[in-house]
Parts: structure tokens; sequence; C-alpha cells
């Protein structure tokens, strides 16, 4: 996954919009670039953690050192300076989007649109629809498995049609910016109960399917109403910096498996990243793990949580590059099938490892923490479209596109575990 960040030249007027519909204003990003620069070595690493220090920056993933990719959004006060900066450093760079805010808007969301996968709905579409389906299946058993810092709804739905089944656990939205995970989640739900392609009724009904389409309402109302570029949930953690409260836990790196030992800016409590004073510190994260385990052990047989972006299967471990889980190879050759399916459709193409050594190192994730706690043999993060063109800004024509490829991948990884023993 590439490295989106933010660098803000921020005057109020340049951020301020109309008043949202609850009353509070919203951030816009007319006239910010983004801009895709590569990052030989350390100097040029070093220089730009610099440039991070000089300027109020806004970083949207973690930085993983040099020999890569990363894409940052520049405010229209400081594109000069960075580009001559830039160029000074030697630093390969080119603009890749000339103004944000057009690119947000062709993902703006129609309130007033039932259920579809042509664009992003918001929280109370999202939950309609989910109740809609469960009063219209038997099968379908559904429930409000917590509520959230902000007292929202964690729903969750769980599809059986035959007893014995083992499941298969689908996890969305525990990062609020990244839409097109939930928006996968429930494309793969709606397959899974009303689609007439035989393989998915197959699998619908040969397997549960464990389906929690929205970990963090409340950072995903915020990303709706007040800050699109949002990530973390909103309960205030007790710092402050200039601008005032600190909100937010990143909660996939809250879990307590190897909780705080790697991650960019995990102890710093106003950044992004920020994984809490100690694990397990979030209501949604606890109420997540009493859901998970309530259920039989060896009755959830896979974990997979959806995210943006990059295009990866990223295997367990998360905190480390050099240790692996003992059956690793076994899961390499289920997301080369994953991998090997979803490339059919357009061509995706989806690297699959280890999250520490394909991306980067970090602590305290949900796949780590349902492989290394509860036992669950095959455990994944699927980062979904795209390898940073439009990244965590994904178009909302795509949707249907990625839940295509997406449901290819499933039926391929699926099959594989089975043959792989998974299920057993």
């Amino acid at each position: 996954m590439r490295l989106l960040f933010l660098l803000l030249a921020i005057l109020p007027l340049a951020l301020a919009a109309p008043k949202s519909a609850v009353g509070r204003y919203a951030v816009r990003y007319d006239n910010f670039k983004i801009y895709s620069l590569f990052i030989e070595n350390e100097d040029q690493m070093e220089e730009l953690k610099k440039i991070s220090q000089e300027i109020s920056v806004h970083f949207l993933n973690e930085l993983s050192g040099p020999d890569n990719s990363y894409n940052i959004i520049v405010g229209p006060l400081l594109q000069k300076y960075v580009e001559s900066r830039l160029e000074y450093l030697e630093i390969v760079f080119k603009v890749i989007v000339d103004d944000l805010q057009k690119l947000l808007d062709k993902s703006a969301v129609d309130k007033d649109t039932e259920m579809e996968w042509e664009s992003y709905h918001t929280l109370d579409t999202i939950y309609d629809w989910v109740d809609k389906e469960c009063a219209a299946h038997d099968y379908l058993e559904c429930k409000v498995i917590g509520q959230s810092y902000e007292g929202r709804d964690i729903k969750s739905i769980r599809l059986s049609k035959r007893e014995g089944n083992k499941a298969i656990l689908l996890e969305g939205n525990i990062h609020a910016m990244e839409w097109i995970s939930s928006a996968t989640v429930t494309f793969l739900l709606n397959q899974l109960i009303n689609s007439e392609d035989p393989e998915m009724q197959r699998l619908s009904e040969e397997y549960d399917w464990i389906v929690v389409p929205m970990v963090n309402p409340d950072g995903f109302v915020y990303t709706h109403e007040v800050e699109r570029l949002w990530r973390k949930n909103r309960r205030p953690n007790g710092a402050t910096n200039s601008s005032g409260l600190c909100y937010g836990i990143d909660m996939n790196r809250n879990f307590d498996y190897h909780w705080g030992g790697a991650g960019w800016n995990i102890d710093e409590p106003c950044d992004h990243w920020f994984g809490g004073d100690e694990p397990n510190t979030e209501i949604e994260i606890i109420a997540l793990q009493s859901f998970v385990s309530s259920f039989d052990d060896g009755y959830i047989r896979s974990y997979m949580a959806f995210h943006a972006y990059g295009q990866y299967v990223l295997l367990p471990y998360g905190h480390s590059n050099t240790e692996f889980p003992p059956n690793y190879e076994q899961m390499k050759r289920i997301a080369a099938a994953f991998s090997d399916a979803a490339s059919e459709p357009y061509g995706s193409a989806f690297t699959y490892g280890a999250s520490g050594l394909l991306n980067y190192v970090v602590s305290g994730a949900a796949k780590d923490w349902a492989y290394g706690v509860k036992n669950i043999p095959f455990t994944c993060t699927v980062e979904l479209r795209d390898k940073g063109t439009f990244g965590f800004f994904l178009p909302s024509n795509q949707i249907t596109e990625v839940g295509v490829e997406v449901t290819a991948g499933l039926k391929g990884l699926v099959n594989k575990a089975a043959e792989e023993g998974i299920f057993d």
C-alpha cells in the first residue's frame, strides 16, 4: 500500500464549506493536488520527514522506507514550495490529480437512493438495507453486537442455511475513510443472498457467513458529514494539540496481539495511527472481539478484513518481517487462489504475502488477533483497488467492478481453502 499524506496549507475559508445536515462545517479540498513521488534512498526519506516537520502535514498511511512510491496531497498555497523543494532534493514526482475536491465529488453520496452498488451510501441507507434483507430471509440472523462511542449500532448478519457448516467472517470499514470497504462487503453479502449464480448459491449453502459491515460507524458518519479523510473512531483520546482536543484511535492498531510493538506514529495521540494507550481500549473493538468469541472454538475458519488500498492479500504477521505463521505456505496458496481468480474479470493484480514483509511492520491488527488469539487458521486483510491513482478516493463508478472481481477472488479462495483442509 502506498503512502498518501496531506500537506495542509489551511486557511479557515479554504476549508470551510456550507454547513452539513447536522450543522457542522464540512472540510473541502478545492485545488488541492495529489503528487506521486519516488523515494530512492534513506537521505531522501529523512528529508521528506523534515518537510513534514516544517509544514503542517497529515499522513494517511505509514511511511515504509525508501525504494517506494508515495502520493502526497498538497494545498494550493504550498504547491510551488513543495515542488521546488522536491526538485532540489532530486525526488522524482508528478501530479496525478489536479483538484482533489473534483475527485471527491465523483464519489458524492446520493442520500435519496435505495441501496445499490453504483454509488456510495450513508450509514442509514446501508443499515436500512441490512434490516430489509434480515426481515425477508429466515436464514439470516441479525444482531446488534454493540454500540460505538457515540451510541451508534454495530450490526452483524449471520447467514446459515444448514447445520454443521463452518463459517467465514467478513469485516468492513474499521477505517472510516475507506468507503470501498463496506461497499464491497455489502456487495458480497448481497451476492450470497440474492445471486442466481450457481457457485454463489453453493457457497451460501455449504458455508455459514458472518458479516460485520461497519465496525466504525462514528468515523464513517464523520467522513460523510465533516472530514472525508478521517481514519480513526471518534472518542476523545485525552490529548491536545494546537487545534484543541485530539480524537480517535486507529482501531486496527488496538487489538491485543503484539500490541504497540511496531508501526508508524502509533504512539502519537493526535496522529492517524495512534494505537491507544493500551490494547482493547475501544468499545467497538471489545464488541467485535466479544462477538467473535461468542462462537464455539473451531466454528469460524476464515477471517477476512477489507481495506483500501493497494490490491494486496495481506497475511499474518504484521508485527514482524522475519516471523511467519506455522501454516504460512498453506495460507499463501489460498491467497494465490484469490489473486488468480480476482484477476480474471478485469485484470486487477493482487499481491499476496505476510503484511510485515510486503507492506510495512505494524502491530495490533484484526487479522493477527484472529489468527494468533482465536486460532482461526486462515486470516487476511484484503486491500482493495487501486494501486494509487485514486487511492482512498476511488470513484463510485468502480464499486461494481471491485465487487465483481472480489466475488471471483472469494470463490477461488474458499474452494482452495476447502482443498487445503481449512474447513475440516
